[in-house]
C-alpha cells in the first residue's frame, strides 16, 4: 500500500509542476487529465472504454469488443470514440431500460497496460483551512484524508468532463493540485 501511495505522490508532485499551464485551453478529449497523470506515461486511448458490465451481459448492439480484463474492471475497444472534448467523464448508455456505465481509458505506455478513470482524484489545498471549503464549493464527495492536511482523496462523480473540471480547479485560488487515482494492474517483473 505504501508503494501504491509513493507512485501517486510521485506523480502528484509531477503533476504540480504541470498544473499552473495544463490547463490553458485544451482540445481534445481527456487531454488535461492525461497531463495530470504524467503525459509522458500515459496516453488517452479514446477508443477505449471500461465496464464492470461483464461480455455475456453487455448488449451487443453496443458493437463493444473485449481487450482485457483487470479486477472488476472489463475494457472494451469501440468501433468510434464515445469522447467529445468536453465529454471525458462516466458515460451512461441506456439499452431497453437498462443503464449501463461506461468509464474512459489511459494507456500506461511503460507497461502496456490500460488505467481506468474511476472518478477518484487526489486534491491538495495550499491551506488545510481551505480542503472542506474546495469539497463543498464544487460538491464532491470526500474518499479519505491523507496524511497532510491540507491533501484528500475525493470523489468527483457525477460529472461530464474531467477536463473541464480542472480546467476550473486551475482557477481556483484555494487549489494547489488536483491529480486523478486510476485503476491500473500492477507491474510485474518476470
Amino acid at each position: 500500500m505504501k508503494l501504491f501511495f509513493k507512485g501517486f505522490i510521485q506523480a502528484a508532485a509531477t503533476s504540480s509542476l504541470l498544473f499552473a499551464s495544463s490547463a490553458q485551453a485544451y482540445l481534445l478529449p481527456c487531454q488535461l487529465v492525461t497531463q495530470m497523470a504524467g503525459s509522458k506515461v500515459y496516453e488517452a486511448k479514446l477508443q477505449r472504454i471500461a465496464s464492470m458490465t461483464a461480455p455475456q451481459d453487455m448488449p451487443s448492439e453496443l458493437n463493444l469488443e473485449l481487450l482485457e480484463r483487470h479486477g472488476g474492471w472489463y475494457i472494451y475497444y469501440t468501433p468510434i470514440s464515445w469522447f467529445e472534448r468536453q465529454t471525458c467523464g462516466p458515460q451512461i448508455k441506456t439499452i431497453e431500460d437498462k443503464q449501463f456505465q461506461f468509464m474512459p481509458v489511459l494507456l500506461n505506455k511503460m507497461t502496456g497496460m490500460n488505467a481506468v478513470l474511476t472518478g477518484t482524484f487526489i486534491l491538495k489545498t495550499y491551506r488545510p483551512e481551505h480542503l472542506e471549503e474546495v469539497i463543498k464549493r464544487y460538491g464532491f464527495k470526500m474518499v479519505t484524508r491523507l496524511p497532510k492536511p491540507n491533501t484528500a482523496i475525493i470523489d468527483v462523480k457525477p460529472i461530464t468532463s474531467y477536463d473541464d473540471m480542472i480546467e476550473e480547479l486551475d482557477k481556483d485560488r484555494d487549489v494547489d493540485l488536483v491529480a486523478p487515482i486510476m485503476s491500473e494492474p500492477r507491474f510485474k517483473p518476470r
